[in-house]
């Protein structure tokens, strides 16, 4: 497949874009104070960042080295995707944020760096990107496009109170069903295109 940087650019801003955990990231420290915020925010952003960058550059030898295939990996990330999904549609979500105090950096792995930035699908973007271009100039360009984007995510990260609003706790918590409901929507169909490469399922099954 041929890439230019503009293809580049669009998919990974649609893969590890900060609109997913950026929204789930106001509705999981509403009631936190700025300095916890703060710092949920930077590690979100340090965590994906490093997990991106790794699977540009040994990537494709992770996955060989443990036999996995690019449709395995979509499988198995449309399931960790779901799992998340659905804790936050049946309201699993709501002890992060409640009682008040309770809320701890670690949700800044796991669930915001990954799944929410470091996406499933990302992460087989930049696998199958850096496969399609494996020369040193365009692992490069992979490298500034992806920490660019990085930047914007902690950008957006850090403003998300201003850019989103404070909003009421009754407000932040429809918000993180109807999210989660997205997402869980965004598993199903990364799962569809592992069956779909698999040729279990036929390819005009994906489209809508």
């Amino acid at each position: 497949m041929n890439f230019g940087i503009v293809d580049v650019i669009a998919i990974l801003v649609i893969t590890l874009g900060p609109l997913k955990a950026a929204i789930v990231y106001a509705t999981l420290t509403a009631g936190a104070d700025q300095a916890l915020r703060r710092a949920i925010a930077f590690r979100t952003v340090t965590v994906a960042t490093i997990v991106i960058l790794i699977f540009i550059v040994f990537g494709e030898f992770i996955l060989d080295v443990f036999h996995i295939s690019l449709p395995a990996l979509k499988l198995a990330g449309g399931l960790i995707l779901l799992r998340f999904a659905l804790g936050m549609v049946m309201g699993d979500d709501t002890k992060g944020h409640t009682p008040e105090g309770t809320l701890t950096i670690s949700v800044a792995s796991y669930p915001l760096a990954v799944p929410l930035m470091a996406t499933p699908q990302g992460i087989v973007a930049v696998v199958t990107l850096a496969a399609a271009k494996p020369g040193l100039p365009d692992m490069i360009v992979l490298i500034l496009v992806s920490l660019a984007i990085m930047g914007l995510n902690l950008v957006v990260l850090l403003s998300a109170d201003k850019i989103l609003g404070k909003g009421s706790g009754g407000a932040m918590q429809v918000a993180g069903r109807v999210v989660g409901l997205l997402l869980a929507g965004l598993a199903m169909q990364l799962m569809i295109l592992g069956f779909t490469d698999l040729g279990l399922i036929p390819a005009t099954a994906q489209t809508h």
